[in-house]
């Protein structure tokens, strides 16, 4: 069993939704033909489809979260100006 692999794989599961799918389609040959030896297409057979597409949903919000361009100094402070007059 290739540990490295088997995790390889499944941050690929996790990330791309058309791997995901297919692999859910048929887990153990979409496996394989990632490069999986037996023992570790094997391994996943009996993984959780809902936990998997849970997981990947909410690590694909998390990713976006953080692409977002962060605020500059000046558009901070203009926001915090704008909030203090408006409460005047």
């Amino acid at each position: 069993m290739n540990s490295l692999a088997l995790e390889a794989y499944l941050a690929r599961l996790y990330t791309d939704s058309a791997e995901r799918e297919n692999f859910l389609a048929s887990p153990a040959k979409t496996a394989r033909d990632a490069g999986l030896g037996n023992d570790d297409a094997e391994s996943l057979l009996n993984i959780d489809s809902i936990g998997l597409r849970m997981a990947a949903e909410s690590y694909g919000h998390k990713r976006a979260k953080h692409r977002r361009p962060k605020k500059t100094l000046h558009a901070m402070i203009d926001a915090w100006w704008k909030r203090r007059v408006q409460s005047r």
